[in-house]
């Protein structure tokens, strides 16, 4: 049996369009795997890898004496979507999370933060994945390169690899904690594609991205 991350993807939008936080998109993804694989699987949530006990984990899979880790974004726009014979009474008021060219970053060091655990357990390491779910279609859109982000941008198409770092327009407050540049050994295309559909208005799509560390 292999792990399979679209047979999650697939699984989890049957039982669950929105989510209310990151918490609960990754307590959900996690539980959805363990439904898939049952004992052939252990999750654990918020892993510290062996090599570094200040790193965390999203999600880790252990799976034939190997490791698959997960890291998730879910990013939003302030909205209130209602979700019929979904968790409580349906009813889910998002918040907005801003700094679209942050988010960027995060994600882009979410690869590469796989990208380390693939280094400093290579004879555990099965493969891994970061994962991005956001209704906020602005996401697919091209940067312009004054924006100073246009690097770090998540645009339908693109292919991200290698040095990455901030345009010279950019502020400080946005580069803080957020400095370093990102280094991408491998090639990830950004390939989004429809998660779902809650209703008309432009809060009420969401999308998903996700790319696979081998």
């Amino acid at each position: 049996m292999n792990f399979n991350i679209q047979d999650v993807i697939n699984s989890l939008k049957k039982k669950r369009k929105v989510f209310t936080s990151e918490a609960d998109f990754q307590l959900s993804m996690g539980w959805v795997i363990k439904q898939l694989y049952q004992e052939a699987v252990n999750v654990c949530m918020e892993y510290c890898p062996e090599f570094n006990p200040e790193m965390h984990i999203d999600i880790m899979v252990f799976m034939n004496g190997k490791q698959i880790p997960i890291e998730l974004k879910y990013k939003t726009v302030e909205c209130e979507l209602t979700v019929d014979s979904e968790v409580g009474d349906g009813i889910y008021r998002l918040k907005n999370h801003g700094a679209k060219n942050q988010v960027c970053y995060d994600y882009l060091k979410d690869i590469q933060r796989i990208e380390t655990v693939k280094k400093g357990i290579p004879d555990k390491f099965e493969k891994g994945y970061t994962v991005f779910l956001t209704n906020y279609s602005s996401y697919q859109k091209p940067a312009r390169k004054n924006w100073g982000y246009s690097a770090f941008s998540l645009e339908e198409g693109k292919n991200k690899t290698g040095n990455m770092e901030w345009g010279e327009k950019i502020s400080a407050g946005t580069t803080k904690g957020r400095t370093e540049a990102i280094q991408l050994n491998d090639n990830y295309p950004i390939q989004w594609s429809l998660y779902s559909k809650v209703d008309e208005t432009a809060a009420g799509s969401f999308y998903i991205l996700y790319n696979e560390i081998k």
